[in-house]
């Protein structure tokens, strides 16, 4: 699941969940559900990606995905 495809899905958060798991790990989805909630707030304040990374990783303490594997 790409970022910018997240607001376009008819089930927004199983899409922000699905981008958490691509992005982050299934781990943390399960772990931390409300990293899921972050990414769809980003979204909505229409952060790009690198801004909604730099969100979880101040609300959730999670570190930064590696780019090269997101790409």
């Amino acid at each position: 699941m790409k970022y910018h495809d997240i607001a376009t899905q008819a089930d927004y958060h199983a899409a922000a969940i699905q981008y958490v798991v691509e992005t982050y790990g299934e781990q943390v989805a399960l772990q931390f559900p409300d990293v899921a909630d972050t990414v769809w707030q980003s979204i909505l304040m229409g952060m790009p990606e690198g801004l909604c990374w730099i969100s979880v990783l101040s609300n959730h303490r999670l570190p930064l995905p590696d780019k090269e594997k997101n790409q």
